[in-house]
């Protein structure tokens, strides 16, 4: 088994001589790589034909120096078991994905099925309640501002209530007794007379409105007694803080819940630090703002977040100040928005520099990947970005090698702009290596540096990956799951193509973009897997004509998952195996929250709304799409230029919440999607 997959891996090897592919003709190209044959078992040449001469090349014949040559210093699709195609007869085009930030625009779909879109930047769902008549009577006395102004003006207010005898002692009382020396008796004034419930109230109105930071006013017996508080400069700050403001926010906001909606459009930047941007500004924790999921960060990108009692003005103020980031659609409700709450995302993709197909031969293409759908792979963003991928860290965390799992986040990865610090590190200078960390884009290796900062030493490793954030951490352990999770898949399809359900397979109806993971884990990670206790169904001959390829479901590796019983079943064991893991331990794991229970995802998924656009341009920096923000500022919609130099081919589709855009661009386009590849052709574009 191990053997067959290894044979899938290395089929789809893409030559270093592939790499400047924009300069090929497209009829070299297609010499080059070989057809596709579908997807069927009886379709497949040999295992023999399948593997190219690297595959077949005994050990004594192997160059070190050429495969070290040939082999490119990014994580490519192969290495995380991301092999096979289902669009027969197609061997692809060239083109360049993300050219640009603003080629890719992400918008959130929400559980109801609507697309989410920033339509106003200072528009909100009625937040002011109708005033109380409490409220009325507090905001017709005016409190002033300024303290001493308020302090004045409370007796203005107390002596109908009192009369001036009262009135006048009590304003003695407190401009006379501000000694924190004096003990509680001095400092304490009591009428001599009882007061009715109305009278009380109405000096409680007056005392905890203009004098709250001067005085303490209790019942005695029906008999107010005036408590002089101690004076000082934060009592004052905070009598400020207190003019004309409804007391608690359960008052100012009851009618409309603890939670302040608002759409965010980001530019370029990850879900998470622009959240913690503004947390920072606003000075509250990052956990009171709730998302149903992160976005792309090379894009533009457009979700709903939740932040926990936050006035919707100050994130208006807050949005004015971040670059890139824009804020907007306030409403207010009682819950915070939480992981995996959406339906899935649409999405508008440009793809730059087409060539190698036209308007014409594409469109039986187009047609097909919008009937047939594609592979529901894990695409390269689950990995990282990196030469270590993420699952190989995961490996070393499900096996509780802390050692190891310090040793593979911070190796040095050569041209990586964290290479200096990486190689401060390695030299034990913990302290000059966070200093040179950068700040956004390393977070885990920040918080294990300062961990070793702040113990003085590597020892604890184990402690040194607990001050990862733990989203970070599970993230990890996921992406092994997912890598797994691939390879079977391209083993599923290799052998059993994409015609139908086939006896032995695991099956969970379908139903639109509601297709997204079962999940079986009591946590789902960032990439918004939606928690679900639907058992799938073994398909056996009997049943196998109820269900489609699309109602296919393989497990991500756990606990409590359930297994395909047919060939494919195999791979689970003998690839975790073979990583010194196994289905059956994943409930073993000395720490609770890698113990992983599993979960279900559909194998092969179809666009929703489907359409695409051609266009032409001749400046590289054009903008071919139109984001939320640009809509609001009035800025026209791009049109193609009939005589631009450059062709363009615009995509636009729903996909589940789960599914990644790369995986299907790369059914369509049949070239690597991994973001070195892409940096590299459009470097080679640049350049050219």
């Amino acid at each position: 088994m191990l053997r067959l997959l290894s044979a899938l891996f290395k089929r789809r090897r893409i030559p270093s001589n592939r790499i400047q592919v924009l300069t090929m003709p497209q009829s070299e190209i297609n010499k080059q790589q070989p057809e596709t044959k579908g997807t069927k078992a009886d379709n497949q040449p040999p295992m023999e034909e399948l593997q190219t001469p690297e595959a077949k090349r005994t050990k004594t014949e192997e160059t070190p120096a050429k495969e070290e040559m040939q082999k490119p210093d990014f994580l490519c699709e192969r290495d995380v078991g991301i092999t096979e195609y289902i669009t027969e007869g197609w061997h692809g085009f060239d083109a360049i994905i993300k050219h640009r930030f603003s080629d890719f625009l992400v918008n959130e779909i929400d559980p109801q099925g609507n697309v989410v879109h920033l339509t106003s930047y200072t528009e909100a769902d009625d937040p002011e309640p109708e005033p109380t008549e409490e409220e009325k009577a507090i905001k017709a006395m005016g409190v002033p501002e300024d303290p001493q102004e308020a302090f004045t003006k409370a007796f203005e207010h107390l002596e109908p209530i009192l009369g001036m005898a009262d009135t006048e002692a009590i304003k003695a009382h407190l401009e006379n007794n501000n000694n924190g020396d004096l003990s509680l008796g001095q400092r304490t004034l009591e009428l001599d007379r009882s007061l009715d419930k109305q009278q009380r109230k109405e000096v409680y109105r007056v005392t905890n409105n203009f004098l709250g930071t001067f005085v303490t006013v209790e019942t005695v017996e029906g008999k107010l007694r005036f408590i002089r508080r101690i004076q000082t400069e934060g009592t004052q700050q905070q009598q400020k803080k207190n003019v004309q403001r409804p007391r608690g926010w359960g008052a100012q906001w009851r009618h409309a819940g603890d939670h302040c909606y608002f759409v965010l459009q980001k530019e370029n930047s990850d879900t998470m630090d622009v959240l913690g941007q503004i947390a920072r500004k606003l000075r509250v924790k990052p956990r009171a703002f709730g998302t149903a999921g992160t976005k792309d960060k090379r894009g533009i990108t457009v979700q709903r977040c939740s932040a926990h009692r936050i006035d919707h003005k100050r994130l208006i103020g807050i949005g004015r100040q971040l670059r890139g980031v824009q804020l907007g659609n306030f409403s207010y409700g009682a819950e915070e928005l939480r992981l995996g709450q959406l339906a899935g995302n649409r999405f508008c993709i440009v793809l730059r520099y087409v060539q190698g197909a036209d308007e014409n031969g594409l469109e039986p293409v187009l047609e097909a990947l919008r009937n047939t759908g594609f592979i529901n792979y894990y695409g390269m963003q689950r990995f990282g970005t990196q030469s270590i991928s993420s699952h190989t860290v995961g490996i070393a965390v499900l096996k509780a090698d802390w050692p190891l799992v310090i040793d593979l986040i911070m190796r040095p990865r050569p041209g990586d702009h964290s290479e200096a610090a990486r190689a401060l590190y390695m030299q034990g200078d913990f302290a000059g290596a966070l200093r040179a960390m950068p700040g956004r884009s390393a977070v885990a290796e920040r918080a294990v540096l300062q961990a070793f900062v702040n113990a003085g030493d590597s020892t604890n490793a184990m402690a040194a990956f607990g001050a990862i954030p733990r989203n970070l951490r599970l993230m990890y352990v996921h992406a092994y799951q997912s890598f797994v999770w691939n390879a079977a898949t391209s083993l599923r399809i290799s052998l059993f193509g994409v015609s139908g359900a086939v006896p032995g397979d695991l099956v969970i109806k379908a139903k639109g973009l509601s297709i997204a993971d079962a999940d079986a884990d009591a946590d789902a990670d960032n990439d918004t897997q939606v928690a679900s206790d639907t058992e799938p169904t073994l398909v056996t001959v009997a049943n196998a004509h109820e269900y489609t390829i699309y109602d296919v479901v393989l497990p991500l590796p756990g606990w409590a998952v359930r297994y395909p019983e047919h060939q494919v079943q195999n791979v689970y064991k003998e690839l975790m195996d073979n990583d010194g893991l196994s289905p059956a331990s994943m409930d073993k794991h000395p720490m609770k929250e890698y113990r992983l229970a599993g979960a279900y995802r559909h194998v092969v998924v179809r666009p929703r709304d489907f359409t695409h656009q051609w266009m032409r341009f001749t400046d590289d920096t054009a903008t071919l799409t139109q984001s939320d923000s640009d809509k609001i500022d009035g800025k026209p919609l791009p049109v193609s230029v009939p005589e631009g130099i450059h062709v363009a081919l615009k995509l636009a589709f729903d996909l589940p919440s789960s599914s990644y855009a790369t995986m299907l661009l790369r059914e369509l386009m049949r070239k690597e999607t991994a973001a070195g590849h892409q940096s590299t052709l459009s470097s080679s574009n640049k350049a050219n």
